[in-house]
This record gives C-alpha cells, structure tokens and sequence, in this order.
C-alpha cells in the first residue's frame, strides 16, 4: 500500500491497463519537436530491475517534458517500463474522439496525406496544424524488462533474450542450442510446413496486416503470354499477313520459262558423225574450217563452242532464294526489286527466348509470363510470395476458425491483443528471456493467453484424437512455452486452439492447459534455463550423447524374446 501511495506499480492492487504504467515508444517524430524553453527536471532514477518495482521516470513522448503526472499540452504522460505499450495506439483512441481524419491519418503513418500527426508539437500554441510528418518507429537496439505492442516479427526475433523456441532447441541438446544461436553453424532451414504455419498464423491473427507481409496471388491476366505455342501463334498470324513471296519452285519455272525463249546451246559432248551435223548447221561465220582441210572433231567442237559463246546466256535454275533472285534480275531487274522488297516471314522454330525475341519485333507491348511475374516481383518486394494453394488454406482455416464458436470466442473478443511481445529476467539464473504470445485477453478477474496451432492429423480416430494432441503437446513442448508466457506475461490461463490443416477436413479443437500441464512446463523450462546458464558460465555444450552404453531390450522386445524362445 505505501508503495502504490508513492505512485509506484503493485501487482494486484495497480492496474496495468492505466495510462500512466504504459511505456511509449519513441518515434522520429519526437525527436525532432521543439523542445520547450525551461524544461522539468526529475530526480535521478534507476532503471527498472526486473524483479523490483522503482519509481519510473515520467516522460512526455511527445514534448520530452519530464516530472509530474501530466503534460498540459499533450495529455497523461507514458511512464514505466514494465507495462510498456505502444503509445500510438492510445493516442489513436484520443484521436478517434476528437477527429475521424486525424484517427485515419494515425492508423496508416505511411500514407502520403494522411493528416496532421496526433503529436503536435507543444510549442505550438496558435493551435495552427502542423505539417504533416510520416511517422517511423524507432525500435531501441536492446529491449528494457516490459510490454511491448506493434513490435514488428523481425525485430521481436533479432531482439535480445531467450525466447520458447530458443529454449525448445536447447533440449535437443545444448550442443545444438549453442550452433543455432550462438556460433551461427546451424542455418535456420526454411520448409513448406513452417511457411505455411507462418501464412496460417498472419492470415487468423492479423488477417488486416496479411497482405503488407504476404504477396496475395493474382490470376495471370488473360493479355499476358504464357506458352511457347502462345509465341508461335504470334509469329504465324504475322506471317499470315505478309504479301505472298516466290517460292523457290516458282522462281525456277520462271527462269525456265524464260530459258525455253533463248536459242539453246549446241552440244559439244556428241560423237564425231553428230558433231559434223551440228557443225554443218552453223552460221557460216562460224564454219571457219578452211576448205580442204580435214573437219577434225576438236576444230568443229571449237567453232562450235564459238557459236555457243556468242548466245544469250541461259539462267541457272539452281541455288537458294537470293541465288534464283540474282538470275532473274540479269533480266527483270524490277521483278527481282519488287520480290527483294517484301518482308520474309519469321521463323516459328527455336528456344523460347528465341520466338519471345521475334514475337517482340511483332508486338513491342508483348508482355510475357516472365515480364509479368518480374512486375509482380518488384511491387511486392520485401513480401512472401505464396501460392495460390497456400492462400486458399489459410482462408478456408480461418473460416473453419470463425465457425468454431470456442475459437471463435477468443478470436473475436474485443479485449483481444495479438502479437503482444514480454521481455523479462529469470528470477534464478538472471538470463533474459522474452514471449510472444499469439493472443492475450486481460479481464478484470483474469487474464487469458492463447496460441493457435495447426497440425496434420487427419487419419487419426476420434477416440485417439485427444491422446494425440497431448502428445503433440508433449513432443513439441508447447506446454514449456505456455508455462513461460504465463510466466512472463503475468497470465492466467492458457489455451491452445488446435486446426487441423488436411485440405477439406478443417477440424477445430480448443485445449486448456491444466495448472498440473503448466507446472510441469514451468519445471522443464527453468531446468533448460539453468543448463544454458551452467554452459555460459564454463562454455561446455555437450552433445545430445556423451557416454557410451549398452542397448537393452524394452518391453514389447522383451515379450517377442519370450514368445519365439517357446
């Protein structure tokens, strides 16, 4: 009673909830407000231990005036640490009353116009509006013994102080423990189960923050070009459109067409009797043996040969396109012109790299799968990608959740905080630890804690069922997490709300955790936290065995030894 007369925090007589026991949170804001002219001073105050309740030092976030219980201008100030929370959240409550717009402009910091800031500055006594200012959170770099809100998962994880799982892999061994989180040795091994756990717990906890941390999968829309066939398409419509070209077999009837119009050639490949008959059947300017001499076969194959030079030469009818094109323009230059003018066709065969490449001197605004998904890529960047299969899972849990009146209950209560992060001491080993409770609900006669889980027992029999998830219980140690956020957080009660994640059979069961269950969690935690504390202190981490031993039969292998030596 003396203690809660001089203002200080008593556990169950203060309330936790009162203004004045919440911590804020600094944010760049309110390092840059003007500060007043004479500043309050307080007396010199320790920091809060973590076992003994000290009288806080009281500070205005928003002006940074400290000393007495309220700041004319800005309202009850934020004090100890031990009770932190955000201060933005009251001071979105505070907004609410007063203005829905400034209230609007508190909930998205981020958003370009969003309103004057609900912190204005208290020099400003004109009551003008200040600018507006986006607000960016501050998180400290170590984490004082408190409550914490709005603690973003990446900063709860990297922050300092042992956390449940941390725990959890300490009793796989403390050899494992110390290459997890102490060397670094052991990566953290990323898996289809953990990141759909991780898409589950968002989607039912925060379902309004889902999409800041999760790209939501869209349809591929039907303008974008998927498949190579797609591609071909494409080039085959182009191709379709260009004026018809000359094939090479009608490039060779014309040039033979052409050719049948020139005086043919004579042989000079015939026998002696044949060559004397054409020879006979030249010109008489090429008969140019002399009379009398012998008509030798070489001498009228020369003269024939003669004759043959003196014709038009005929066009070849062999070669490629532009081979049968150079023929044709030795005589019809504006036939070959008119050919060589018009656009080849593209080819339709190649890699897909190869026809996007054509298909993209087609159409320029082509816009591929690969385009598509780089778009995607950059405007969700700093996102979870997931799967069309994995978004539609978590909806159908979190519908099968809201269905569940138990579930539902505790989902849906307006007390309910999620995400509430805790950062204590081990009042035994003096380690530090931290919880992170997925929901908490704090009542005036008790407070609940609860976590959702789900797990894949689909195949088991309803009569079993409850063994099982007391098994699951046991084996992944959620009973030591659920005694440690009691614990730390100063709850009550705990409950665990199980979800089967097996695709159309989205069974629902709420479990509380016996005080026997708690107890027994409470031991084994303490225990590893004494372990880890032995191992800091002497930096022994031994393995998971450290002694040789001899196999012995259990007891089914006992009865199988008697049955066969009948």
């Amino acid at each position: 009673m003396l203690a809660a007369s001089r203002g200080e925090f008593v556990d169950g007589i203060s309330d936790p909830n009162d203004p004045k026991w919440v911590k804020g949170i600094q944010t760049r804001d309110s390092v840059y407000q003007n500060q007043p002219e004479t500043e309050k001073t307080s007396p010199d105050v320790k920091q809060p231990e973590p076992v003994v309740q000290q009288e806080p030092e009281i500070v205005c976030n928003a002006c940074g005036q400290s000393g007495g219980d309220n700041c004319p201008d800005c309202g009850a100030v934020m004090g100890d640490a031990t009770y932190q929370e955000t201060f933005d959240e009251e001071n979105q409550v505070e907004a609410k009353e007063k203005d829905p717009v400034e209230m609007e402009g508190a909930e998205h910091p981020h958003k370009e116009n969003a309103g004057s800031d609900p912190h204005r500055d208290c020099s400003d006594e004109t009551g003008e509006a200040s600018a507006p200012v986006a607000t960016e959170i501050m998180w400290p770099s170590y984490f004082e013994p408190g409550r914490y809100e709005n603690l973003p998962n990446e900063v709860y994880h990297s922050a300092n102080g042992i956390s449940s799982t941390m725990l959890k892999d300490a009793r796989i061994s403390l050899m494992y423990y110390h290459g997890r989180h102490i060397t670094g040795t052991i990566p953290n091994e990323e898996s289809d189960a953990l990141l759909r756990g991780r898409i589950i717990h968002s989607y039912v906890l925060e379902t309004d923050k889902f999409a800041d941390e999760y790209a939501i999968p869209v349809p591929v829309p039907e303008y974008v070009v998927t498949t190579s066939n797609e591609l071909i398409a494409i080039i085959k419509k182009h191709n379709a459109s260009l004026p018809a070209l000359m094939t090479p077999e009608q490039m060779k009837e014309w040039i033979e067409s052409y050719n049948s119009t020139l005086i043919q050639p004579l042989s000079v490949s015939a026998g002696a009797e044949e060559t004397g008959i054409l020879y006979g059947s030249l010109p008489v300017e090429f008969r140019r043996i002399p009379e009398g001499e012998k008509h030798t076969a070489s001498a009228m194959k020369a003269c024939i040969k003669e004759y043959n030079a003196s014709l038009p030469p005929l066009l070849k009818t062999s070669g490629a396109r532009e081979q049968l094109l150079d023929q044709i323009e030795t005589v019809d230059p504006e036939l070959a012109k008119k050919e060589r003018a018009k656009s080849l066709p593209y080819n339709i065969s190649g890699t897909k790299e190869q026809l996007t490449e054509i298909a993209r001197k087609i159409r320029p605004e082509l816009v591929t799968l690969e385009d598509w998904q780089k778009r995607q890529q950059e405007e969700n960047a700093g996102k979870t990608f997931i799967s069309p299969d994995m978004y539609e899972q978590a909806k159908n849990i979190h519908a099968a959740l809201q269905n569940n009146t138990d579930a539902a209950r505790l989902l849906n209560h307006p007390d309910r905080k999620s995400e509430i992060s805790y950062f204590g001491f081990d009042e035994e080993t003096g380690l530090e630890i931290r919880v992170r409770p997925d929901i908490e609900i704090r009542l005036p006669y008790e407070s609940i804690c609860a976590d959702v889980k789900s797990v894949s027992l689909g195949y088991v029999r309803q009569e079993r069922l409850k063994d099982r998830l007391h098994r699951e219980i046991i084996e992944r140690d959620y009973h030591l997490s659920a005694a440690m956020y009691c614990d730390v957080a100063n709850l009550d009660k705990f409950f665990w709300i199980f979800v089967n994640k097996d695709a159309g059979y989205h069974w629902v069961a709420v479990v509380e955790a016996s005080q026997e269950l708690l107890e027994l969690g409470r031991q084994e935690y303490r225990r590893t936290l004494r372990q880890i504390n032995e191992a800091l202190e002497t930096n022994n981490w031994p393995a998971p065995i450290t002694e040789s031993y001899t196999d012995e039969l259990n007891d089914f292998d006992l009865r199988r030894l008697e049955a066969l030596s009948i």
